[in-house]
């Protein structure tokens, strides 16, 4: 019975798991650096940089530059790939005020959504950085390939613990070959865990059909 509880849970948590990638930041001159990579379904390859560092932490504010770069190369297949929107959670909850805008990411808010929602189905977003809109926007309002922009914030919540995790870190490309909205990978780690799978599901099904398949095929024990 023990091994059951141990394999169901097991399977629980596997079902409810979300995108992980994370940092850590607990004072001034902190940073680290986030990349973007995917792949369109003519097989153009979008792709972008961005560095976060903290300029002010505090029990109550932290103060952000991030710095996005388009680093797509454009052909004769993908003739526009803008990024129009860049989001990422915050551990504890906390919501943004533009300090200084970009060229073009001039508008800040929080993902939306009862549960934060952020294009592409990620969920927890706290914070969501646009040109046109956090959905997206026209094909031809966001960073271009081969631009950089430069955008300040400040992060409100509850830090008297000292730190804050950032963590998530969608993008949102929309190209001349469609939509794209990949995941992040911190300084390099791409290690992810899935999201709910159907995998998941049938594993506990078939263990639940298994458990009271063995139940069912016991025989039955005659009192004196």
């Amino acid at each position: 019975m023990d091994t059951f509880r141990n394999i169901l849970g097991a399977l629980v948590l596997s079902l409810f798991a979300t995108q992980a990638s994370a940092y850590t930041i607990s004072s001034v001159g902190d940073s680290f650096l986030v990349d973007w990579s995917t792949t369109t379904t003519n097989g153009s390859l979008l792709s972008a940089s961005s560095t976060f560092t903290v300029d002010s932490f505090s029990t109550t504010t932290i103060a952000l530059t991030i710095d996005i770069t388009n680093t797509t190369i454009l052909t004769s297949l993908l003739t526009n790939a803008d990024i129009t929107t860049v989001g990422f959670g915050v551990d504890p909850n906390a919501t943004a005020t533009l300090v200084s805008a970009g060229s073009t990411f001039d508008m800040v808010s929080a993902g939306s959504g009862p549960h934060q929602n952020f294009p592409g189905g990620y969920k927890d977003i706290d914070i969501c950085i646009y040109a046109d809109g956090c959905s997206g926007g026209n094909t031809t309002h966001g960073l271009r390939a081969g631009e950089t922009d430069t955008v300040k914030i400040l992060l409100s919540g509850d830090f008297s613990s000292g730190f804050a995790e950032l963590l998530y870190f969608p993008l949102k490309f929309q190209t001349s070959n469609g939509s794209y909205e990949p995941a992040g990978c911190v300084n390099g780690d791409c290690t992810s865990v899935p999201e709910p799978t159907v995998p998941a599901l049938l594993g506990i099904g078939l263990l639940l059909m298994t458990i009271l398949r063995r139940r069912t095929s016991r025989p039955l024990q005659v009192l004196d």
